[in-house]
């Protein structure tokens, strides 16, 4: 412990001098640095007792960390906030959050009078109330959860490092990915709000880490590692996690490195403990078969389509520090700010399959690219919506990269790359069924295009021999 206080001597002094200035002027802030600095610790501690931690991973992590650091501070006292006005699911978190603090701060371990939680379930329930104690173990300030963040994002470049060398690359071929991946606009934008979509992403990429060891060799314990991920991947984001749980499933019935008779023995075990989780967790039946039977239909279809994620243009007070009651929250219908996330949808032309299948799946090729590829600029309605080239225009030259991993992975055989193909066809497939707002897909959507990522390397052998 001495020779590493030794080691690391100036640069505690240096941030311990950093720390003072920044707490005279924002208490919050150095609050929120001294968090991270301690998850930091854990994140290569763990690492260094699991052998991974190396040179160019380190530099990895702390690129991914001064990235991420500086996106927060400056979305956060710049009010960067182009597509949303100021609104939206973060301030809601932050407002759950704080009650939540509240409550357990006066020793009240009950969630009376939480907004939002004696209404039943809500999208931020269980990640509010992760802020929710981090608020109370530091203070109720968004710009701690949002710093809080920053360690997520480090977590999630870590995984796409680790799922690279998990396939068959490189350090430098995983180190090219994960930087890829901490300049991803999308992530660096809505993982550095007071949003689940980067805990969600972390949980999908660690679940397909493991589903991949489990596929190189099968272990007890990386399955049930692999079962806790997914079931909390499931209180996070309930649709991540069956693209997730269906692709172990396939994984398992056709990739598995295990002979005909293990495979039916396990299968008896694993399989009633994977189809019983949704029933468990979410009331949704048997390997989720009352959400399938209630969502697939034309109806529930229609209404995801056109009214679920494509609300009115709403508008919102700029001000939402005056209070934390139910009142204070239903009040932010008070009109101020237009919502230009909204806005940016496309017209879905209603066609059966009954009456002309084959126009029905040209549609939905065509709504599959929207996704895929999209916005595209034609489909953008208002200027904010061009900082998106910032995200498709090197999306379409990955994609290329993309597609040659693909095939030279097909051509070698190699197996490993099936979980991730399948993972995110299921997950962009299910948001090409449900919506069609740019908002929102390009929030969901961002665990999918990580995965893909961590699929170039396989294209190129002369990298690969590094």
């Amino acid at each position: 412990m001495k020779e590493l206080f030794n080691k690391y001597y100036n640069f505690i002094v240096i941030f311990l001098v950093v720390l003072i200035l920044v707490a005279v002027f924002d208490k919050a802030l150095a609050l929120g640095l001294i968090v991270l600095a301690f998850l930091m610790l854990i994140t290569f501690f763990v690492l260094s007792k699991l052998g991974l931690r190396d040179k160019t991973l380190t530099r990895l992590l702390i690129i991914a960390l001064i990235i991420h650091l500086g996106a927060v501070l400056f979305i956060y006292y710049f009010d960067f906030q182009p597509f949303g006005g100021g609104a939206g699911g973060y301030k809601t978190c932050h407002l759950i959050a704080t009650k939540i603090a509240e409550n357990f701060k006066q020793g009240n371990f009950s969630f009376q009078r939480v907004p939002y939680y004696e209404r039943g379930s809500h999208p931020y329930r269980y990640y509010s109330l992760i802020i929710g104690v981090l608020y109370t173990i530091t203070m109720p300030e968004m710009i701690i959860g949002q710093i809080f963040q920053v360690w997520l994002a480090v977590l999630f470049v870590l995984l796409t490092y680790l799922i690279v060398k998990e396939i068959g690359g490189s350090n430098k071929q995983a180190f090219l990915i994960g930087l890829i991946v901490s300049f991803y606009p999308s992530y660096l934008f809505y993982g550095s709000l007071l949003l689940k979509d980067a805990l969600v992403a972390s949980l999908a990429l660690s679940g397909l880490l493991f589903c991949l060891k489990l596929i190189k060799k099968f272990s007890w314990k990386n399955f049930i590692i692999f079962y806790l991920i997914l079931a909390s991947l499931f209180n996070f984001r309930f649709y991540i996690g069956y693209a997730l749980l269906f692709t172990f499933i396939f994984c398992y019935l056709f990739v598995f490195n295990l002979n005909f008779r293990k495979k039916i023995i396990y299968a008896i075990i694993i399989i009633p403990l994977l189809g019983f989780l949704p029933e468990i967790l979410l009331n949704q039946g048997f390997f989720g078969i009352n959400v399938f039977s209630s969502s697939f239909n034309e109806e529930s279809i229609s209404f995801y389509q056109e009214k679920a994620y494509n609300p009115p243009v709403q508008t919102y007070p700029e001000n939402t520090d005056s209070g934390i009651t139910d009142s204070s929250i239903s009040a932010t219908s008070t009109p101020s700010i237009s919502l230009f996330g909204y806005e940016s949808t496309w017209k879905r032309e209603k066609v059966s399959f009954r009456e002309s299948p084959f126009k029905f799946l040209v549609n939905y090729l065509k709504y599959f690219s929207y996704i895929l590829f999209g916005p595209f600029p034609w489909q953008m309605k208002s200027p904010v919506h061009f900082f998106a080239l910032l995200e498709t225009i090197p999306w379409y030259i990955l994609f290329l990269f993309i597609i040659k991993g693909i095939y030279q992975s097909i051509r070698n055989r190699n197996k490993l790359v099936l979980p991730l193909i399948v993972f995110s066809l299921l997950v962009l497939g299910a948001i090409t069924i449900f919506i069609n707002n740019f908002g929102i897909i390009t929030r969901i959507r961002i665990p999918a295009f990580a995965v893909l990522l961590t699929l170039i390397p396989l294209g190129f052998k002369k990298i690969r021999k590094d």
